[in-house]
């Protein structure tokens, strides 16, 4: 029996997403995008992201997959309003308590359930921002949804993003003996599975050259998984009016001229507390680039020869401006 699965209509009007590798600053430019007037709250989801994978290799019907995040937007727009499961952890990027609606999100917690609520997200017609992870990467797949989306491409310099993912997630020095572990319920995005071992989506069909490789060859695999197939995805867009490519460098020390940019790509405004945002974040920041070297040299000295090369031309590109 062959079933059209289907949904309401979408209720948001427009989705913003900000995407990007991970550790290529979409944690600094999100806070600052829901500053803007018309904004809602940034937030982390992973719906979309697990639900991506599963579509482009086919493991999930596109009405299927489309229903689902079309029941996941509405209702999570629809919390927002009545601040049903929002966060209010204070030292998270996603925070309700550092957005500019704070008090709106207070006053909704006495909001009772109805239609009423429904009519009043129509009326006041603000847009969703949303962190994804790759999506720029899947972009040809996502565009069969037909959703009406602007997203905000971040990318960082190659050797200061592969050495942030090392930094952050190794948590030790270039010798590295930890064992490999993926079974942490912590982790929500797609996984599968090679001789009962738990491994990222995008290993497959490479599952054991994956396993073969040290921790930070292996951050250094997804980094060139993600920025390869995002550049390639990129490159292949007949229309590139919905994606906005932001480099780190650029908003870090050039933030108000890119803020401006960014507001008229969303069609959006600046509010009064957008330079509180800027505050919040510590921007506009100094980069020392300087350090670059210092990193290249122990990244070289942590990954095999073929992907220190493909990194080194990728660095030369992004110092070129030439990336994409």
């Amino acid at each position: 029996m062959n079933i059209n699965w289907s949904h309401p209509d979408l209720l948001p009007k427009k989705l913003i997403f900000v995407d990007g590798v991970t550790r290529s600053g979409k944690s600094m430019v999100g806070p600052v995008i829901s500053s803007l007037k018309g904004a809602y709250v940034f937030q982390h989801q992973a719906m979309l992201d697990n639900l991506m994978p599963l579509v482009k290799k086919k493991s999930i019907r596109l009405d299927a997959a489309k229903s689902l995040l079309a029941f996941y937007f509405n209702q999570n727009i629809y919390s927002l309003n009545i601040s049903r499961g929002v966060n209010f952890r204070p030292d998270d990027h996603s925070s309700v308590t550092k957005d500019k609606d704070y008090r709106s999100f207070l006053r909704n917690l006495k909001k009772p359930d109805g239609d009423y609520v429904i009519k009043e997200i129509k009326k006041k017609n603000h847009f969703p921002v949303f962190m994804s992870h790759d999506l720029l990467s899947m972009i040809e797949t996502f565009e069969k949804f037909s959703f009406n989306y602007k997203l905000i491409y971040t990318f960082r310099h190659p050797i200061d993003n592969i050495f942030s993912l090392i930094k952050r997630y190794q948590r030790v020095k270039a010798k590295n003996k930890l064992k490999y572990d993926y079974n942490n319920p912590r982790i929500y995005s797609m996984m599968l599975k090679k001789d009962n071992v738990l491994l990222p989506y995008y290993t497959s069909g490479k599952e054991k050259i994956f396993l073969k490789l040290n921790h930070a060859e292996k951050y250094t695999f997804y980094y060139l998984h993600s920025l390869k197939n995002s550049l390639k995805q990129y490159k292949n867009l007949k229309k590139k009016g919905n994606i906005y490519l932001l480099s780190y460098d650029n908003f870090a020390k050039n933030t108000k001229n890119e803020i401006k940019k960014l507001a008229k790509f969303l069609s959006l405004k600046v509010s009064n507390f957008t330079n509180k945002s800027l505050k919040k974040e510590g921007l506009p920041r100094k980069l020392d680039i300087t350090l670059r070297e210092k990193k290249k040299e122990i990244i070289k000295k942590m990954i095999n020869e073929k992907m220190f090369k493909e990194v080194n031309n990728l660095s030369l590109k992004y110092d070129e401006q030439s990336l994409f």
